[in-house]
């Protein structure tokens, strides 16, 4: 196994830019250490990641053969394939490297493992170094005059190369880092690389000015010229570039961070560009250079522009003051009058009118604010008639609902404290909105009601007259006098005082039921002492036909037996 591991690592090394002949002489004829011992005692996941580093190699390998026998764009398409099997092939060797460190020594084949670890640390370090040249070597920036469209597809080919780049970088830094912790002596080539990624870290931070700096002489450009096309184009691909160069630069600092290099000016950078705060950049160093540079700013900003500043927003604050109280003053004057006019208007218009008319007056005095204190509106009425559509079309049940209340509004089926019966539900009309009815039923549960719901619904509205007849039915025995049962149910009518004299109430013999003569009782009520006089009246009877003689019969019936 570990003739086997060693092959694949000097393989992968000539790969990716190659030893010199005799450097890949001495390390192919490396003596196999434990090679027998891990065969025989070996950890079956490690040997897994083994397997898997085999069939990178042998993936790499294939790769380089294909590549070799291909020219132009094909070639380029095989080399970054090449690249991104190399990367994966070292990831798989630092999670083998990572995966014996946490084994114990008692675990069987410690040693072996120890051995094949330490070796692939040596050779990773070469290995992802010699990456690290190569992919860099095929980095080139594009030139700026090129087509918009050509300009994006340069910058995708550059930034696909960087992050690979980072990736290596990332991987030489933990490599170095497990290297400290095996005890292997790696300190000149640690000391070489933080010299090459301060560099690097340099030259990147001067090419993310530079290209703020044509930044923002494209957009000088565009508000010159807002209708070039072209221009928009370029402006779009270079801030798309800008962005992407800050965010590649945040792998770099991370590994920067690792080796213990500062980092905090480059991540202040970072951070003015991308607006991203992360968890490396709540520093206190970055903190206090960004406040400081954030209080010079506004310090800068507040001597210039602010006294003209101030007074715009004390400006803005009046006016909206001054029609906010205007808005109030007007919807009482309009309540007021709706209250004392003889029109009869529901609660639900009323509120509607006196809120629109109020809200009118206060919207316009905020865009009048806006135009005082030099603020466009045509793009701000633009811009809310677009978020009008799409709040419309995204709230079409709602807009169903609202439809429904208007319709509500004007033919007026019911009103705030009517007794209806709609959509199944029956109770009192406690609210009215454009939008829904909320009932209160008769055992206090708010039920809430859509009002399409209820407009396309039968609604039965039982206190919509101001009289209500109550009907009533009592039964008499077959041998009870009807002309006295009928002289009671007049007498009780007559002498309660919640019954109306008009409309006349009607009292008639309705019908012969199975066990009782039954008379109809009819009288009429004022719409809010219904159920004084139903549950007056029932009582009476019962107490008068006690008195008088009647008899109320229950359900009886008659056997007759038959012998034979």
């Amino acid at each position: 196994m570990m003739r086997y591991l060693l092959s694949l690592l000097l393989a992968l090394t000539f790969v990716v830019g190659g030893l010199t002949d005799k450097e890949f002489a001495q390390a192919e004829n490396t003596p196999p250490a434990a090679t027998a011992e891990v065969a025989k005692q070996g950890d079956t996941s490690l040997d897994k990641i083994l397997d898997e580093l085999h069939q990178n190699k042998a993936r790499i390998e294939e790769l380089r053969k294909q590549m070799q026998s291909s020219d132009g764009q094909l070639r380029s398409a095989f080399e970054t394939k090449l690249n991104a099997a190399t990367l994966e092939f070292m990831a798989h060797g630092l999670k083998f490297v990572n995966a014996v460190k946490d084994l114990k020594e008692e675990a069987p084949g410690y040693a072996a493992y120890q051995k094949a670890a330490i070796d692939i640390l040596d050779n990773e370090i070469e290995i992802t170094r010699r990456s690290v040249q190569r992919i860099r070597s095929q980095m080139q920036l594009p030139d700026l005059a090129l087509p918009p469209a050509e300009l994006a597809s340069a910058y995708t080919k550059f930034f696909s190369l960087l992050d690979n780049v980072n990736r290596a970088y990332d991987q030489l830094a933990e490599s170095l880092i497990l290297s400290r912790e095996y005890g292997i002596d790696h300190r000149d080539y640690e000391a070489s690389l933080k010299e090459e990624l301060n560099d690097l870290a340099i030259k990147h931070s001067v090419l993310i000015d530079a290209a703020i700096d044509e930044l923002a002489a494209i957009k000088a450009s565009v508000s010159v010229a807002p209708e070039d096309s072209e221009l928009k184009a370029r402006l779009a691909v270079v801030n798309n570039y800008v962005k992407q160069l800050a965010q590649n630069f945040v792998p770099l600092l991370d590994s920067m961070d690792k080796l213990g290099i500062a980092t905090a000016d480059y991540r202040e950078q970072t951070l003015s560009v991308t607006g991203e705060i992360t968890t490396e950049v709540v520093e206190i160093s970055v903190i206090t250079n960004l406040m400081i540079g954030w209080g010079q700013k506004i310090w800068a900003v507040m001597i210039e522009d602010g006294p003209d500043l101030i007074f715009k927003i004390l400006l803005f604050i009046v006016i909206v003051f001054v029609f906010s109280k205007l808005a109030k003053f007007v919807k009482k004057l309009v309540q007021n009058a709706m209250e004392k006019s003889q029109l009869k208007f529901s609660e639900l218009l009323r509120r509607m009118v006196v809120s629109i008319v109020g809200n009118s007056i206060f919207i316009l005095g905020v865009l009048i604010a806006f135009s005082q204190v030099g603020i466009s509106l045509g793009p701000l009425l633009a811009g809310l008639g677009v978020i009008g559509f799409v709040v419309g079309f995204a709230l079409q049940d709602s807009l169903s609902n609202f439809a429904s209340g208007l319709m509500i509004l004007i033919y007026r089926p019911y009103d705030v404290g009517d007794l209806i019966e709609a959509a199944g539900m029956f109770g009192k009309v406690s609210h009215m909105s454009l939008v829904n009815t909320t009932i209160m039923t008769m055992d206090n549960q708010t039920i809430v009601v859509p009002n399409n719901k209820i407009w396309g619904d039968v609604v039965k509205n039982v206190t919509a007259q101001t009289r209500r007849r109550v009907d009533m039915m009592f039964g008499i025995a077959y041998t009870d006098d009807i002309t006295k049962a009928e002289q009671v149910l007049q007498d009780i009518v007559k002498t309660h005082e919640k019954i109306l004299a008009e409309p006349e109430p009607l009292i008639k013999l309705h019908e012969l039921g199975d066990s009782s003569v039954n008379f109809i009782v009819r009288p009429w009520t004022n719409k809010d002492d219904y159920w004084d006089v139903y549950w007056d009246v029932t009582r009476a009877v019962k107490i008068r036909f006690d008195e008088e003689g009647l008899s109320i019969p229950f359900p009886q019936r008659d056997v007759h037996l038959y012998q034979q």
